[in-house]
């Protein structure tokens, strides 16, 4: 069910940025032949079908996110679309990166946390110098490449009352 909502919020993100920009047709990553009446009609079908087996909620909800994005501006619309599309055609193992390192952070103290981000801090600026010397007269991207590291050693279980499960609220 949460599939079908978000290949339909794709659908309409899509839809969206084409009504803002009918002058500049994108270019397809691969080149696709038109759509017979056929195709077409197979395909609508389905997205009928696909509409129809959703729930009142989930209706609403895919609506209010279709207003949502008519109504930003272009460039705030372009950039959730890529990332959107980033994540649909992410490969497996990147998004089971993506839950582990979310995982992670879900389990890390606030002292952790508060390391955490201040070992990134140090890294980027390490890397914007780097970046500086070896490219003068340009900005650094806004992240670094990242070259696969092994898998950080699991926490320790010293001391589990420092932990928290949810770090908005105190620990009992």
């Amino acid at each position: 069910m949460n599939r079908y909502a978000v290949i339909l919020l794709m659908a309409l993100a899509m839809v969206a940025r084409a009504q803002d920009e009918p002058a500049k047709p994108a270019e397809p990553k691969r080149p696709r032949p038109p759509l017979t009446e056929e195709q077409r009609a197979e395909m609508e079908q389905r997205a009928n079908e696909t509409w129809n087996k959703l729930p009142l909620e989930a209706k609403n909800r895919v609506l209010r996110l279709h207003r949502a994005l008519t109504q930003l501006p272009t460039e705030e619309r372009q950039f959730i679309n890529e990332r959107i599309e980033r994540f649909l055609n992410m490969p497996q193992e990147e998004k089971k990166r993506l839950k582990e390192n979310a995982e992670r952070w879900k389990n890390m103290t606030l002292e952790e946390r508060q390391k955490a981000r201040e070992q990134f801090r140090q890294h980027r600026l390490e890397f914007e110098q780097k970046w500086r010397q070896e490219h003068p007269g340009e900005e650094p991207p806004p992240f670094p490449p990242r070259a696969p590291k092994p898998p950080p050693p699991p926490p320790s279980t010293e001391n589990p009352e420092q932990r928290t499960e949810n770090p908005t609220k105190e620990n009992p």
